[in-house]
């Protein structure tokens, strides 16, 4: 028997893989000679786009949107090689602000922004967290034609050039990451957060890939077209982490083409519905939570049969999440299910909550090792294992020995399709 090594925080989890057992992995591109020298190219050869240093010579003020710590985007290598266009284009340090895309997390501390931009841009630009909350920096543009708020950052808002940064990957609600999600949900407001996380905007099951006739994609796209974004980065990025790819240019049609790169790499068919599936996030900063792990529980309930068992294996080094009292308080995941439909997307996250409660509904779901309580992991209805062999055990034990399990360690990575 081979041995699966599963991502776990910065290190793996082992284990020899059960017989008849198949393991699903992201087709990964080659990762780029030279990261920096082609963002730097696509800076000057943007797609449907002038180039950066051209779109801020003569302005007065820039706003750049960068990722949390949350997701591992390569924000350091994007601003350094900006600051050089910009200074180019005669654009002082001080009339730069980096705003960093929160939604509605907690805000990210000196240490952690110090490590997302480097020291010199730390000690070079001013760095805002963005706060969903803050009236006095928020600003209203309008509505949606779905009638969604756009309520966003005042600084993003009226700088004379606005650019988005991040990384282009599956997502369980927008299909891909990227592009306009920088700002909607990332520098929304409260209200925005929650018409655009809650029904009818919010797909009721994983969409993992698929964009066209998505909602909440389109209502973040068009929220960001009103808030004029005048530039985008996104990098594509491997399981290995490595970047192989980087687009720059127009707000739709550059994260059109990370999107099509992607698709080369991500899409996965499956033969059959599994009886356990083992996913992992991908390890750190991916399953820095439970909220950010439940990504790749999304991924799992696709190739799970209804009734069959999802093991996690995420460390949640920064615990559960704000949504962890919704679970623990309900008599039931149907509980959690009714009142997001009825209440919609609210601040303690009832939206993840919801998630949750729908696997946990149709499966059983097992977190391996994760850095909660037992109590609290078992309160919100999973099951507790403390090693990945203890929880395959359980696993047989819940969905028989002649079960046969699929393991997908990087799941965030992967779109998986039963064919």
């Amino acid at each position: 028997m081979t041995e699966i090594r599963i991502p776990y925080g910065e290190s793996y989890k082992s284990v020899r893989a059960p017989k008849g057992a198949a393991v699903i992995r992201p087709k990964d591109l080659p990762p780029l000679a030279d990261p920096r020298a082609e963002i730097a190219r696509v800076l000057r050869e943007p797609i449907d786009s002038p180039p950066l240093r051209e779109i801020c010579r003569g302005k007065d003020s820039v706003a750049i949107v960068i990722n949390d710590i949350t997701r591992p985007s390569p924000s350091d290598l994007f601003v350094e090689e900006m600051l050089k266009e910009m200074a180019a284009a005669g654009v002082r340090d001080e009339q730069i602000t980096l705003v960093v895309a929160l939604g509605n997390h907690r805000p990210n501390t000196e240490e952690e922004l110090r490590s997302m931009v480097g020291e010199e841009v730390f000690s070079r630009l001013r760095i805002i967290n963005h706060d969903c909350y803050d009236e006095n920096n928020l600003v209203s543009l309008g509505v949606t034609k779905r009638g969604l708020p756009i309520v966003v950052n005042r600084i993003v808002a009226e700088a004379s050039v606005k650019i988005l940064t991040g990384i282009i990957t599956p997502h369980q609600s927008a299909g891909y990451s990227g592009g306009r999600k920088s700002i909607m949900p990332g520098v929304a407001g409260i209200k925005a957060l929650q018409s655009h996380h809650s029904f009818p905007i919010r797909p009721s099951h994983p969409v993992m890939g698929q964009m066209e006739g998505n909602p909440f994609h389109e209502e973040a796209l068009e929220a960001a077209e009103r808030v004029g974004v005048d530039f985008i980065v996104n990098a594509v990025k491997n399981s290995k982490k490595e970047i192989v790819a980087v687009v720059a240019g127009h707000l739709r049609t550059a994260h059109e083409a990370g999107v099509r790169i992607c698709e080369n790499s991500w899409k996965v068919s499956v033969g059959r519905l599994y009886d356990i599936v083992v996913v992992s996030p991908g390890g750190y900063p991916k399953d820095i939570d439970l909220h950010q792990s439940q990504k790749a529980i999304a991924a799992a309930e696709v190739v799970t049969r209804k009734g069959g068992v999802i093991i996690l294996v995420a460390e949640c080094r920064d615990g559960a999440g704000k949504f962890a009292e919704r679970l623990a308080e309900a008599n039931d995941p149907q509980e959690v299910i009714d009142a997001f439909e009825r209440q919609g997307f609210t601040p303690d996250h009832s939206s993840k909550a919801y998630m949750l409660a729908r696997a946990l509904k149709n499966h059983h779901v097992i977190l391996v090792d994760p850095r909660i309580d037992r109590e609290l992991v078992e309160a919100m209805f999973f099951r507790y294992a403390a090693t990945l062999d203890e929880a395959l055990e359980m696993a047989r034990g819940l969905a028989g020995d002649s079960a046969e399990a699929l393991f997908i360690p990087h799941a965030v990575d992967c779109i998986p399709a039963v064919h």
